[in-house]
């Protein structure tokens, strides 16, 4: 069943709704900075490296996650 679903995936849409995602976040609010709000259109290159780097850690914690959940789910088939 998960094959069938794995291939149905339309990965054009998948990669353009992850690209919209990240084209979205373009400012830190000032809850999250502690003083102002950040356009980060604005801001300095090592924010906007230190963003980007900022998502693809959470993206390879998230596969990580989903990967362990895989293999436990597997054992006890």
């Amino acid at each position: 069943m998960f094959l069938v679903a794995w291939k149905d995936l339309d990965w054009e849409m998948t990669k353009l709704y992850f690209w919209d995602l990240f084209i979205q976040i373009t400012t830190i609010p000032a809850h999250i900075t502690g003083s102002k709000e950040i356009k980060l259109t604005e801001a300095p290159l090592w924010l906007l490296i230190a963003n980007i780097a900022f998502w693809l850690l959470t993206a390879i914690m998230v596969w990580f996650i989903l990967m362990l959940l895989w293999k436990t789910i597997s054992v006890f088939r």
